[in-house]
């Protein structure tokens, strides 16, 4: 999904699907139409982030950026290009919340929430997997479930506010349920 944020940049987000994968944005790094004016494309230049889900509700976007964090040339990424072609390390590195398959992010123009669909994941809880978190509830998820979120300093800033919007499967099985609207 691509929005472009009250100041011109772009920012797009997108999930690794697969299992205990990651959620992702990148910002642009100028108002879309200044990049395109110097035959730039608004990606070719940014900031990429991965999410990271807190317990209480909150949730922030963690950069993957060359020499922040422990993303140096000592744990082996050598430069930006490095962590970019190795952002599911990157994103392990940085501690960000692995998913059950984030697959699919819109975004309501009305209201600015965002909505990730997350498929299924058979293996979180087994032996050397992740267990599970506030925002993969199931250790057998064979149903999925949807979070939404809203960015609380607008589609550039770095922490949001989450719930799950849907937990999907047989309500008469108690594994389903929905948030409210």
């Amino acid at each position: 999904t691509c929005v472009t944020a009250s100041d011109g940049r772009v920012v797009v987000y997108s999930g690794d699907d697969e299992q205990f994968e990651y959620i992702y944005k990148f910002v642009s790094a100028d108002p879309w139409k200044k990049m395109l004016r110097r035959g730039e494309s608004p990606l070719d230049r940014g900031t990429l982030y991965v999410a990271k889900f807190e317990a209480d509700g909150t949730g922030n976007w963690l950069p993957l950026v060359h020499g922040t964090g422990p993303l140096t040339e000592a744990n082996g990424f050598a430069d930006q290009a490095t962590v970019c072609v190795r952002t599911r390390q990157a994103g392990d590195a940085v501690g960000a919340t692995k998913m059950d398959r984030p697959e699919w992010i819109a975004h309501d123009d009305r209201t600015g929430m965002l909505y990730v669909t997350l498929t299924n994941n058979t293996r979180r809880g087994a032996t050397g997997q992740p267990g599970t978190d506030e925002a993969n509830p199931r250790a057998v998820n064979n149903y999925g479930h949807i979070i939404r979120w809203s960015e609380t300093a607008g589609h550039t800033g770095t922490t949001f506010e989450w719930d799950i919007f849907i937990l999907a499967g047989d309500p008469a099985l108690g594994e389903a349920k929905a948030g409210t609207v």
